[in-house]
């Protein structure tokens, strides 16, 4: 498995990947909606063999604006349990510390996140406007864990469907 950077060439590819993997086009449709409003913080592709088998994308968060948010993770079905989230997650994580980022924030299952070391708990102070009970926090900077923050997510957000989480 190789992991790269999204080229324009990976259009394609990527969007057979979320349809695919998300059961139609609406999580593409998130992605490039992040990348239309320019809150794209890191997006990554896994690969093998030349197809992509893999993405994680990282925005930034409105506020605080010094917080990442793990948008999107996708893997196709064929390639689960084989590490590949784990890798993407991880890459996407040391980027977000190399770019000075306080903590990320993620929506999804919290078990598979608990394993990558977001935290429920770390996130239970957190105001958020959607999928409270689906929201960790990866603290990164000291003091980010158990905080009172407001978060507020890119536009991209406002058509979030909690469905696709569960």
């Amino acid at each position: 498995m190789h992991l790269r950077a999204l080229s324009a060439d990976d259009d394609l590819p990527l969007s057979i990947l979320l349809d695919s993997t998300f059961d139609g086009p609406q999580m593409y449709r998130f992605a490039r909606a992040l990348r239309g409003e320019g809150a794209v913080a890191m997006e990554r592709i896994a690969c093998e063999g030349g197809r992509v088998l893999g993405y994680v994308c990282f925005a930034r968060m409105i506020v605080p604006a010094d917080w990442w948010a793990l948008s999107i993770l996708a893997i196709s079905p064929s390639h689960h349990k084989r590490g590949m989230g784990r890798d993407l997650v991880a890459q996407g994580l040391d980027d977000a510390r190399r770019e000075r980022a306080k903590a990320v924030v993620v929506i999804g299952d919290p078990a598979y996140f608990g394993r990558l070391g977001f935290s429920t708990l770390a996130a239970s102070r957190l105001e958020t406007p959607i999928a409270a009970r689906f929201t960790a926090l990866y603290p990164i900077a000291p003091g980010t864990g158990m905080s009172s923050q407001r978060l507020i997510y890119p536009l991209a957000y406002s058509r979030f469907d909690e469905r696709l989480v569960t």
